[in-house]
């Protein structure tokens, strides 16, 4: 049957996981990335974060752990400049994130041969993804998940009313801070399944195609999980079905969800603001 017949093997099935995972993972920090016009700080940590994946290879560090910290580091490093250099967030991100990005060259031009583990993180493999890995997405999908629980309300005021916040005497430095980390350990976490290039439009099309639609915060997150987890049953499918990258596959179906919302849509809501582009200074 052309539904269960890609399930008759293992790796479908941690490939189903890690894919739903991620989806949603990045589906509930993509809402307030879109919402707060912060998609090129997704863009900016996943590219940078190559430095930190480098350098834990050549060390022959645990790619991931060292992977999350380091690019923790580079969301904090950015939140710093922008907020004690009064330098533009964009301004920071290009800086750390150009560096990060130099050095993960420079050190990869020093490496005479990749393995797998490395070249999963650049262009993502779903299909290959281990039992570890699992572990590994599941565990950053409850963190998120967790962090989004407990301060829902206050990121949502935040992101609306940021002077406001902090006039109520939110503690906006710390909440910024943290969501930028989750950030940060995500695009770690979703790079083996859809790799350094395409992490940044997972992290943003699901919530760009629910702002189309969406008339409250709820239901924004609540259509941005779903064009994730639909996204990554097709995407699943055609690269089973047509032998092509599957971390490609979820994000051109992601993408196709977004323009065909997008013609439907009587909001017509900018394409430039739905993808959340033009980040606040």
């Amino acid at each position: 049957m052309f539904l269960l017949a890609p399930f008759q093997f293992d790796f479908m099935w941690r490939a189903l996981v890690g894919s739903v995972a991620v989806g949603v993972l990045a589906a509930l920090l993509g809402v307030f990335v879109v919402l707060r016009g912060m998609s090129f700080i997704g863009e900016g940590l996943a590219h940078g974060s190559l430095g930190g994946l480098a350098l834990a290879y050549a060390l022959g560090w645990n790619l991931y752990a060292f992977g999350s910290v380091y690019t923790v580091g580079l969301a904090l490093l950015i939140a710093w400049i922008g907020r004690r250099r009064r330098t533009r967030m964009d301004t920071a991100v290009g800086i750390v994130f150009s560096g990060s990005l130099a050095f993960g060259v420079l050190l990869i031009s020093t490496i005479k041969w990749y393995t797998t583990d490395l070249s999963a993180y650049l262009f993502g493999d779903v299909l290959a993804l281990r039992a570890q890995d699992l572990v590994a997405v599941v565990a950053v999908l409850f963190l998120v998940a967790g962090f989004m629980l407990l301060f829902y309300r206050r990121m949502v005021f935040l992101s609306f009313d940021p002077e406001g916040a902090r006039a109520a005497g939110l503690p906006t430095t710390w909440l910024n801070n943290a969501f930028l980390a989750l950030i940060g350990i995500g695009v770690v976490a979703a790079m083996q399944t859809v790799g350094v290039i395409l992490v940044t439009a997972l992290l943003v099309i699901p919530a760009a195609t629910a702002w189309q639609v969406a008339r409250s915060m709820a239901q924004m997150t609540a259509i941005a999980v779903g064009v994730a987890l639909v996204s990554a049953l097709v995407g699943l499918y055609t690269s089973y079905y047509l032998n092509v990258a599957s971390g490609a596959s979820i994000v051109l179906a992601a993408a196709l969800i977004y323009g065909l919302v997008s013609l439907v849509s009587g909001r017509r809501v900018a394409w430039r603001r739905s993808l959340g582009m033009g980040a606040r200074g």
